[in-house]
């Protein structure tokens, strides 16, 4: 162990400086190549440069985010796949439905089932059918049944409704009209039957007498010119009636079919004859039952009849129907009268030809007999002096 020459303590071979005085024992050579040296440590050790890749090996940033992409397209054509599915189930449950509808709520679909209703006497389903634009028109079971009595009356009516309603969308006689209310589906029209309510004038002399509607009572007569308007009431089959209380010694009875707008203002006259035998006592009028089958006239079809019984004097031409309503109004045509002033009694003398006896409807007078050829289109008059018809 060696000592500092200067204070004498002991050190290192190695030391540069004495670690108790600060001395220096190496000389100043040795420290500037160590300075140098420790410059040179301080200095930064160069970095080795990197190895270049070869082109056969794949770089990482490039190569990397290919996978990603390739689960993003799957997830996206999985998504469309999808949707392309739904729209194709929409598609079919959308046609599907449309051709339901198209045969079961379609418009002759619908008129065949309103008629089909009538024609099976099935009130429920005919009520449901029926609309009115009349507020005062109840329609229920009981107000339609004069109009499905009507119906048993008249055969042929529910066929021509049927076709008049597909063609023209109401009935030839105007008393019902084909309207929509709402839809089925959406899409489908619901068809209703609008029917028009009937105001009848019931007409008697009868003071005193009660007046009745299908057996009803609906008012009393308070003079011998008393007029009671009816209504509304659903088309169809009445019987109007007046009579004398308690004896019914006098009385008066009229069937009409209320079937057509022009029955809607219909005047029913229930007045009788003025008549009295010795005793001073009144006569019982005869019933009268006007209906639209030709067995229903009592006409003889002679033509020499020429006035009509007291207790019918025909019926209104809008309460006949086909060819007896074609006859009617082809003879007015060709006569120039108004048939609204006239009722008739109409019969078949031959067949196609149709004859039509016409009364005053005010005073019940015989007015002239007519005869109408429907194979030729011909109408004739009955000349009274000969007996014979001429054109």
């Amino acid at each position: 162990m060696s000592t500092c020459p200067n204070c004498g303590a002991k050190v290192s071979p190695d030391d540069v400086f004495c670690q108790n005085c600060g001395y220096r024992l190496k000389p100043a050579a040795t420290s500037t190549n160590e300075a140098a040296a420790d410059q040179s440590d301080s200095r930064p050790e160069p970095q080795p440069a990197k190895p270049e890749p070869t082109p056969t090996e794949p770089k990482p940033a490039m190569t990397a985010p290919a996978p990603k992409r390739n689960k993003r397209r799957k997830k996206r054509s999985h998504k469309k796949a999808i949707w392309i599915s739904l729209i194709v189930i929409v598609i079919l449950i959308l046609a599907g439905t449309y051709f339901y509808g198209a045969g079961k709520y379609s418009k002759s679909k619908q008129v065949d089932d309103m008629v089909t209703a009538m024609h099976d006497n099935d009130t429920a389903a005919t009520v449901n059918y029926m609309t009115t634009t009349d507020p005062n028109l109840d329609i229920n079971a009981k107000s339609i049944k004069p109009f499905m009595s009507y119906l048993n009356s008249d055969k042929g009516y529910l066929a021509d409704m049927k076709t008049s309603l597909m063609a023209n969308n109401q009935t030839s006689d105007g008393t019902f009209k084909l309207v929509t209310k709402g839809h089925h589906l959406l899409v489908f029209p619901d068809y209703k039957l609008e029917v028009v309510a009937m105001y009848p004038t019931v007409q008697t002399n009868l003071d005193q007498a009660p007046i009745s509607i299908n057996g009803l009572d609906v008012a009393t007569a308070n003079n011998d010119h008393y007029s009671y308007k009816a209504g509304p009431l659903f088309p169809g089959r009445y019987n109007f009636k007046s009579f004398v209380p308690q004896t019914d010694a006098t009385s008066r009875s009229v069937t009409k079919n209320l079937v057509s707008t022009q029955s809607k203002n219909i005047k029913v006259d229930l007045s009788t004859p003025d008549s009295t035998d010795s005793s001073g006592s009144t006569n019982q009028a005869a019933d009268t039952n006007d209906n639209n089958d030709n067995s229903s006239s009592n006409d003889s079809n002679n033509s020499d009849d020429s006035t009509p019984s007291d207790s019918n004097y025909g019926h209104f031409e809008e309460e006949y129907h086909g060819d007896e309503q074609a006859g009617i109004d082809a003879i007015a045509d060709q006569y120039g009268f108004d048939y609204d002033d006239y009722t008739y009694i109409v019969s078949w003398p031959h067949k196609d030809v149709l004859q039509v006896k016409a009364y005053n409807k005010d005073d019940h007078s015989y007015d002239s007999t007519y005869r109408y050829d429907q194979i030729h289109d011909i109408s004739s008059q009955l000349d009274e002096s000969s007996g014979k018809f001429k054109e």
